[in-house]
């Protein structure tokens, strides 16, 4: 047989049979075997698959600027990867993990236009307005990771801080707390921004304000927010009875200043966290700490980027993930003032 025989036979445009025969992609695996099949038993020799070939993948840039959010938050990031590269699997991409500085762009954007990749996974925990300029020369389908990019026209998922900083202040509303304070994170990332500023529009809904002298920037490194903390009870400031730290990490490193200082928790301040990190339910008192589903993130970042390999041109859109608050041992119930009852 011919190859326009072949092809006759197999179903398939004799272009179809030359494509196999020369190794090249463009065939489906069932007529790729029928073809083969037809072309090996009229004596014909098939060339090696070319390297083209190639699986379909995704690229993760787990990109920092200082890593103490990235890398020092517990395994908030970890959590995400995982469960990104799960979903990858899932829907048959191999993933790929790149880790890289701020300094480190345009090396990064020269090296993934020679791996190709179908799509990219920017971890924004980091990004700051400096780095706008480098999103639009990636080549291939973007989502960027934990940052909303409220005012950038790029696809994004991340944690719905506006909802979550409402149950904050609904939560210290219940339990009674009227002196409240907040522990800001000195190197803001976009996300604690976003939270701080929608807990303060939150808290006048139920009769609360945060003075600006208890607006408390901190250090987001363990070591140096425990200092902090601590240099702030020896210098006799006096904490609010209750206090919200931008993270976990904060408010632990916060919790084991005030404790080693001689006050309790709950009894004379109340701390309340943000992520729910491994070391916050077994911290003592357990801490009190909203709830991030990682998981999720890492989840819809991938369904989102697969959309738009698959749909170049549809809509941006954003994913915001609901958040949980889980109340633990940290926040005390204070009796409730006659003019808040």
């Amino acid at each position: 047989m011919n190859l326009k025989e072949i092809a006759k036979a197999a179903g398939v445009s004799p272009s179809a049979v030359s494509l196999v025969l020369n190794g090249k992609s463009g065939v489906g695996v069932q007529k790729r075997a029928q073809v083969t099949q037809l072309l090996l038993s009229n004596g014909y020799s098939i060339a090696p698959r070319q390297s083209s070939e190639r699986a379909k993948s995704i690229c993760f840039l787990k990109f920092s600027r200082h890593g103490h959010l990235v890398n020092g938050n517990a395994d908030f990031t970890a959590r995400i990867m995982d469960a990104a590269e799960k979903e990858c699997r899932r829907l048959g991409y191999e993933f790929r993990v790149v880790v890289f500085r701020n300094d480190q762009f345009p090396e990064i954007l020269e090296k993934l236009r020679t791996s190709m990749p179908d799509g990219i996974l920017l971890l924004g925990t980091e990004l700051t307005s400096d780095d706008m300029a480098y999103l639009p020369q990636f080549s291939a389908p973007l989502v960027v990771v934990d940052n909303l990019l409220a005012r950038e026209d790029y696809n994004c998922v991340d944690m719905n801080n506006e909802d979550a900083s409402y149950k904050i202040a609904e939560h210290l509303y219940q339990k009674g707390h009227q002196e409240i304070g907040y522990l800001y994170n000195n190197l803001p990332s976009y996300n604690c921004t976003a939270r701080f500023q929608a807990f303060r529009e939150a808290l006048p809904k139920f009769g609360l304000s945060i003075p600006e002298e208890n607006i408390i920037p901190i250090s987001p490194v363990f070591i140096d927010a425990y200092v902090d903390t601590l240099t702030l009870l020896k210098e006799q400031r006096r904490l609010p009875e209750a206090l919200v730290a931008t993270n976990d990490t904060i408010a632990l490193a916060a919790s084991k200043a005030i404790l080693e200082f001689g006050l309790r928790i709950p009894e004379d301040i109340s701390i309340i966290g943000f992520d729910n990190i491994q070391f916050s339910e077994f911290s003592i008192p357990a801490l009190t700490t909203i709830s991030v589903s990682c998981m999720d993130i890492g989840i819809w970042s991938v369904r989102l980027l697969q959309d738009r390999i698959l749909y170049p041109h549809s809509p941006v859109v954003k994913i915001q993930v609901s958040t949980e608050l889980i109340s633990r041992e940290s926040v005390k119930e204070r009796r409730l003032p006659a003019a808040v009852k």
